[in-house]
């Protein structure tokens, strides 16, 4: 197939991956990088006041800024945890599956925090705000005033007081590794083990390696399929790579792939351009890295296997864990190896 046969084609907008973080990926091979340091679990987003003070709790005290529907507003973190939870992880997950969905996303939320009082620019996007809505770069969120009823129905209440359990019973609980807080990433399901961070983002973390996570298939999106034409997928893949080679079959246009050790792409050769798995799943919206292709002259077809980048906490498999009995601290130390649960005063 030669290029100017396409040029007449539209460009087609890049399909954004789902869900939950998206971190920076580069392709090649694959390099050890020294991550940013992380912050103190003790500097961690400091409260103005003592609770002896003002006699309010850790997320009480503790505010942050939000731009939601292009309107910055200002939360207490707990509120702000409570729309995260509700919009990350189903209301009706095991207790403590939501207990330690609740403490990631704390420690999450400060770990980003803490970059920016360390430096790290916050987006323009966020129009000042520290923190967004847009789940492609911070977390899914919602309002639950407004869409409690929306979201849940008949069950309003009872879920809504399943979140609210959940992030008040472990106020100021935060992921730590050798005293500072964690990137503590999370996703839906992985392919039946997590990912290392460096396969994925080609950054390496301590806390965030390759670990057993039982009972995924119980996601509903544990299998996927995405379907392209030849034309469209060389139109979108020459609107980053244009000096593609695509003059062969598309039967041998995907070689030398070279996969992680649970089945995620870390690299592949595409029309001649060594490209990430993550780079071809943002292209195409693929639910994972884990995939494999069945080419043809008409059609190129993904076949995916678990829903996220598969780094960090899979919350299927802490649902799983939680049904065997686990608690929430159990999970998180499952999933972020080596860490302790510190208590934020």
């Amino acid at each position: 197939m030669k290029r100017s046969l396409l040029t007449a084609c539209a460009a087609l907008a890049l399909v954004y991956a789902l869900p939950l973080c998206t971190l920076g990926l580069e392709g090649g091979e694959k390099k050890k990088k020294t991550p940013p340091a992380s912050p103190s679990a003790e500097t961690a987003a400091q409260p103005t006041a003592s609770p002896e003070e003002t006699g309010e709790s850790y997320d009480e005290r503790v505010h942050i800024t939000l731009l939601r529907e292009g309107q910055v507003e200002e939360l207490a973190l707990g509120d702000y945890l409570e729309g995260v939870l509700a919009a990350e992880m189903p209301a009706s997950f095991p207790p403590e599956a939501l207990k330690a969905q609740a403490v990631a996303a704390r420690t999450y939320t400060l770990y980003k925090l803490n970059a920016y009082e360390q430096g790290v620019t916050i987006p323009d996007t966020h129009q000042g705000a520290q923190l967004c809505d847009d789940f492609t770069h911070c977390k899914a969120y919602v309002n639950l005033e407004e869409n409690q009823q929306t979201l849940w129905g008949d069950q309003a209440q009872e879920y809504r007081e399943a979140i609210r359990e959940a992030v008040e019973s472990t106020d100021g609980m935060v992921v730590t590794y050798e005293g500072q807080a964690v990137a503590a990433v999370f996703h839906a399901a992985s392919s039946g083990k997590t990912e290392d961070a460096l396969d994925v983002w080609g950054t390496s973390h301590p806390y965030l390696v390759s670990v057993d996570s039982p009972g995924e298939e119980a996601c509903p999106n544990y299998y996927g399929t995405v379907s392209i034409t030849p034309q469209e997928f060389a139109q979108k893949f020459w609107e980053k790579h244009p000096e593609a080679n695509f003059n062969d079959p598309p039967q041998g246009w995907f070689r030398d792939s070279q996969r992680s050790q649970t089945g995620g792409i870390i690299h592949v050769l595409v029309g001649g351009v060594r490209v990430s798995g993550s780079e071809i799943r943002t292209l195409l919206g693929l639910n994972s890295t884990n995939f494999t292709l069945q080419a043809s002259d008409s059609a190129l077809v993904f076949s995916t296997v678990g829903y996220g980048h598969g780094v960090g906490l899979s919350q299927y498999g802490a649902r799983e864990l939680a049904l065997e009995g686990k608690t929430f601290d159990e999970i998180l130390k499952w999933y972020y190896k080596g860490t302790e649960i510190l208590l934020q005063n």
